[in-house]
Formats: structure tokens, C-alpha cells, sequence
């Protein structure tokens, strides 16, 4: 009896707003069940990333070519198959909207905990307080505090049609990287790549002996971060820009020389 392929299902922290999280899944290019997974928090969403089969993950990467250490070694610690598989980026989508008929000054500003954490730096020589409600605040109940406050930073699709934009703040905000985390994912095309590696034993001179070898390959390393596990232990995660051969050969090459290593990503960039 031949088994029937999984429908999988995309789960993602319940950090940015349904609307955004449906133009990332769509710059993804990612298809399959409708129902999408909304989890409490990253943390939440590695555990079930690591034990559901049918699940991929949608997370935020911040830099590809620079991601946070956290992430690298969240991955690292995952069921092996589990990779970053894709990248896309998404404009910017925060708007800074006067709410209460438009009339005289926003005093204060609702807003979510992760736009706040996104817009806090460009909107702090604006002279507002801050009302920032949880991340999985509806659509409705975020509008409701903005109507008290005099104003909201919504995400573009949340905006209204007699929303009066306030402008010269929210303008020029970087866009947003996500990545998609997936079982399976060789084959498809890559550019770029990240390494988790890891020495058998450590002493003075062991991390040279290896950049020695990506030298060798002539690959030119994005970052280097070294994430301590122990007395005197380490994970050292590397990204380049590299295809699957090459970073298959480094994989050998690491190995010559007493390390061992994983593949955290390997994605083609976002163009």
C-alpha cells in the first residue's frame, strides 16, 4: 500500500500581523494547506519545526548575509533535514495613520510590540508616547487603542480607506527579510549558504587550520560567528556565497582536518 504525500502546512511566531504574513508567504513563493500555523513565539516554533514533518517554518532572518546568532543556533540544533531553504524580502510595511477623524495632534501612537521594535528608532524624534499592545492584537482592537491614542502604526494592508497618513517617519524603514525552513530542500538552486562547524578537539591555531581550507576554495566568508556550547567549546557558524558543489567539497575539506559540520541554509538569492 503506498502511502499518500503529507499536505504541509506553514507555521510562522505569531509576531507580524496575518496581512504580512501572507505578502511573505507569497514573496516566498511557498504553496501548499491553507491553514496557516500561528505559534505563541520563535521558540515555540523551532520545537515544532524539529518534531512535525508536515510543518515549514516561516521566520525573519534579519541580513542574509549577517543573520542573528540566535537563529543560526536555533537551527543548529534542529533535526539535521531542517534547513533554511528560501529567502525573500518585503517592503517595508509599517504606516503611521492619525486616527480619530484626522483632527488635531496624534499625542500618543498603539502599536504592536514588533512594530515597535521596527520603527522605535525612526519614530523616536516624533515626540509621542508609545501604547504598545501585544503582537497578535486583531486588526479591530489595534484601531480601537489608536482611536484613544490619536493614532497607530498598522501594517499597509490594515490601512482604511479615510486613514490620514502622517508622513516623514516611517518612509525610508528597511525592508524585511524572511526565510522559509524546510526538510528536504536539495536540488533547489543556491547561491549562498551557511555552515555550522565544529572541532573534535580545540587548541590554539584549530579555527585557522579550517578558514585555511574555505581560503583553499577560494570562498570569501560573509561572517564568522563562534557560539560557545561548553568550557572551552565551540560552534563556529560561517556564511558565503557559494553553489551546492562547492559546498560540498568544503564539507570534505572540513572533515580532513577534524571538524565536523552541517548545512543551516542553502538558498539562491533574492533578486
Amino acid at each position: 500500500m503506498s502511502l499518500l504525500p503529507l499536505t504541509r502546512s506553514l507555521a510562522h511566531p505569531s509576531t507580524d500581523p496575518p496581512t504580512l504574513v501572507a505578502r511573505a508567504q507569497a514573496a516566498l513563493g511557498w504553496s501548499g494547506s491553507d491553514f496557516l500555523v500561528g505559534l505563541q513565539g520563535y521558540d515555540e516554533l523551532m520545537a515544532t519545526l524539529d518534531v512535525a514533518h508536515d510543518v515549514e517554518g516561516l521566520v525573519r532572518i534579519g541580513d542574509p548575509t549577517s543573520p542573528p546568532l540566535r537563529l543560526l543556533s536555533a537551527l543548529n540544533g534542529l533535526d539535521p533535514e531542517i534547513r533554511l531553504a528560501r529567502v525573500a524580502t518585503v517592503p517595508s510595511p509599517w504606516r503611521w495613520t492619525r486616527l480619530g477623524g484626522g483632527a488635531g495632534d496624534a499625542q500618543a501612537v498603539a502599536l504592536r510590540q514588533q512594530a515597535y521594535s521596527d520603527v522605535v528608532g525612526a519614530m523616536g524624534r516624533a515626540g509621542v508616547a508609545f501604547r504598545v499592545v501585544p503582537d497578535d492584537t486583531t486588526t479591530e482592537d489595534l484601531l480601537a487603542a489608536g482611536q484613544e491614542a490619536g493614532s497607530a502604526v498598522v501594517d499597509v494592508d490594515e490601512l482604511r480607506g479615510d486613514d490620514v497618513l502622517i508622513v516623514g517617519f516611517l518612509e525610508q524603514q528597511p525592508a524585511l527579510s524572511y526565510g522559509l525552513l524546510a526538510r528536504g530542500a536539495a536540488g533547489a538552486p543556491v547561491d549562498a549558504a551557511w555552515v555550522s562547524m565544529t572541532p573534535q578537539r580545540e587548541s590554539a591555531g584549530t579555527l585557522m587550520v579550517a578558514l585555511q581550507r574555505f581560503a583553499d576554495l577560494g570562498i570569501d566568508l560573509d561572517f564568522l560567528h563562534s557560539d560557545p556550547h561548553g568550557p572551552g567549546l565551540h560552534d563556529f557558524h560561517v556564511g558565503f556565497r557559494s553553489d551546492a558543489g562547492r559546498v560540498d567539497d568544503l564539507q570534505v575539506a572540513l572533515t580532513e582536518v577534524g571538524f565536523s559540520s552541517r548545512v543551516l541554509a542553502a538558498f539562491a538569492l533574492d533578486r
